[in-house]
């Protein structure tokens, strides 16, 4: 029984993995953002199904947006400020001397490009998006822009 039991959670363990949804952002800051403030009050975090995904052409889509925190905020541009180092900077906006919005690329990881999304409309009000597609960079890239604008 107890061999069942391992087998079946290594099973569900790698499924996990291949996925890739388990550690996708393990090599970033931004992923102690999600696991730190996910589930606490003020915060909206979003996941996409694979059926959304799938029809957006992405591999992983989070975001994550926290109210009236002003530590998290500051939390949240540090930890991009830290991703930031070797990213590709598409578009990034300093007013008043904080990071107001910034359109990351990260370095590819295996065959998806990466992107961070930052974006603070107050002083104490963030949003952080994580994707990760299989598109075509420009393609991505173009559409991002577009849609924040």
């Amino acid at each position: 029984m107890k061999t069942k039991i391992y087998i079946g959670l290594i099973l569900l363990f790698g499924a996990m993995l291949q996925s890739g949804t388990l550690f996708a952002q393990d090599d970033l800051q931004i992923g102690k953002v999600f696991e730190k403030y996910g589930h606490r009050k003020n915060v909206v975090m979003v996941e996409l199904s694979e059926d959304i995904l799938q029809s957006f052409s992405l591999t992983l889509y989070k975001s994550i947006s926290i109210k009236d925190d002003p530590s998290a905020a500051d939390y949240i541009r540090r930890c991009v400020r830290k991703d930031q180092e070797g990213a590709k900077k598409i578009k990034i906006v300093i007013k008043s001397g904080d990071l107001s919005s910034a359109y990351l690329q990260l370095a590819k990881k295996g065959k998806e490009n990466r992107f961070i999304l930052f974006k603070s409309e107050e002083e104490d009000e963030v949003t952080l998006i994580y994707i990760e597609t299989t598109l075509d960079t420009d393609n991505i890239v173009n559409l991002l822009l577009k849609k924040g604008q």
